[in-house]
């Protein structure tokens, strides 16, 4: 099922996006005590970070990883943790736990064991994932014509994330999988502007939605497991 919420501008989508995750946090805390929430990087969610970083909740009671990061250390202003620290994790949401996909290891190749024991051992529900979209319709990392494609894409894999290897601009990254991000309870999709209008036009076309491999963010879409929310500007 997907449920698609279009603002008029970028600081009205934040917040309505931020009002609608904490919300679902607030219930699954109620709930079970505690919740998981996966995060995207790139430029769109900073606005949205902070919004939810002033939210009123059980931060203590949080969780907070990632969708996928460069292999960068998190000094570098190209990285995801960067990203979430600088922007998230202040505020009310200091007291939330963060768990990283980047390690101490030369290479995401290197690194993939322990990233993958240190989402296993550290995450047992994924309850809540709000993804991006980028110009060439890819989500997380998994990028059209790249070798970790498969593997990414791979819904009955056990493996929680993959290294990705020739990824553009940063071709080491660290990604989840979209068996994990399918195990979650909640989807959203979060992209701005006329350009991703177009290209989500693009994606949803009723004669390539089976088209995984040219537009990954495909398969989240058009999945019957997890209802997919999409908020966007108009």
């Amino acid at each position: 099922m997907i449920n698609d919420n279009r603002f008029s501008d970028t600081e009205t989508l934040a917040q309505q996006l931020a009002d609608s995750v904490a919300g679902k946090m607030r219930a699954v805390i109620e709930e079970r005590g505690k919740v998981s929430l996966a995060v995207s990087g790139g430029k769109t969610p900073a606005l949205f970070f902070q919004k939810l970083s002033q939210q009123e909740l059980d931060w203590a009671k949080v969780l907070v990883t990632l969708v996928d990061d460069r292999w960068v250390e998190d000094s570098d202003e190209a990285s995801n943790a960067k990203l979430v620290k600088d922007n998230l994790l202040i505020n009310n949401a200091t007291l939330a736990y963060f768990v990283p996909l980047k390690n101490t290891e030369a290479t995401a190749a290197e690194g993939l064991m322990t990233s993958e024991n240190r989402l296993h051992e550290q995450i047992d529900e994924l309850d809540i994932v709000v993804l991006g979209m980028g110009l060439d319709g890819h989500t997380a990392s998994w990028f059209p014509e790249s070798e970790a494609l498969t593997a990414c894409l791979d819904e009955q894999a056990a493996a929680c994330c993959c290294a990705v290897m020739d990824a553009p601009d940063f071709p080491q990254r660290m990604t989840m999988s979209l068996s994990l991000v399918l195990r979650s309870k909640n989807i959203y999709l979060h992209f701005e502007g006329e350009d991703k209008n177009q290209v989500f036009e693009q994606v949803c076309h009723e004669h390539e939605k089976h088209n995984l491999e040219q537009m990954p963010v495909r398969s989240v879409l058009f999945q019957s497991q997890v209802p997919v929310n999409i908020y966007r500007s108009a």
